[in-house]
């Protein structure tokens, strides 16, 4: 493994760190109320066969065929989930938001790992790079800037959460984030209360 795939890893540890706290902030309430489980193992197989995602977890031996990394108590990753584990907010969790720019910050917040590591090869995410030997072949300065614009982003909306406000600077900085197509729907469920 290159330093330039060494310290990318670094960044995306700390940035999907940052994440979770978030999302456990702004979730955890209304997920422990509800009785449907989002997570599926077809969600867990991304995280093993995903070489870059390996790398960063390093838990593939404890990958369990009937439930993944699904356990009583939630996810045993700790790091390493697919993105789509951070992109997916069911439309409670929208629709119990403030207002719709509280849901549009919580969009923008699960699209952050996406957005780290887009068109890392061609089209492809980081993650769907299937060949370990090609991650030390990529060309990292598109991804190291893509990883700062994250990385401001998680900044400004912890501040954001905790203090209320958005500078139009800060914004313009989150307009930066790309939301996956299939997540990019703006949050409805919000604006339809």
């Amino acid at each position: 493994m290159n330093d330039a795939l060494k310290t990318y890893i670094k960044q995306y540890i700390e940035l999907e760190s940052g994440m979770q706290e978030l999302v456990l902030k702004k979730c955890s309430s209304l997920c422990a109320q509800c009785t449907s489980v989002c997570c599926d193992i077809v969600m867990c197989v991304e995280a093993i066969k995903s070489p870059f995602l390996k790398l960063v977890h390093q838990q593939a031996d404890q990958f369990d065929e009937q439930n993944g990394f699904l356990s009583a108590t939630g996810c045993s990753l700790k790091q390493g989930r697919p993105s789509v584990c951070y992109e997916y907010f069911c439309d409670n969790q929208f629709y119990f938001q403030p207002d719709d720019l509280h849901a549009e910050i919580l969009q923008t917040l699960g699209a952050l790992l996406h957005h780290a590591t887009k068109d890392a090869k061609s089209d492809l995410p980081l993650e769907d790079i299937m060949q370990e030997e090609d991650l030390d072949l990529l060309d990292f300065q598109q991804l190291e800037s893509q990883m700062a614009e994250s990385l401001q982003a998680l900044d400004i909306i912890r501040t954001f959460y905790r203090d209320g406000t958005l500078t139009e600077d800060a914004r313009n900085a989150l307009k930066l984030i790309q939301i996956p197509e299939e997540f990019d729907t703006p949050a409805e469920a919000s604006a339809q209360r």
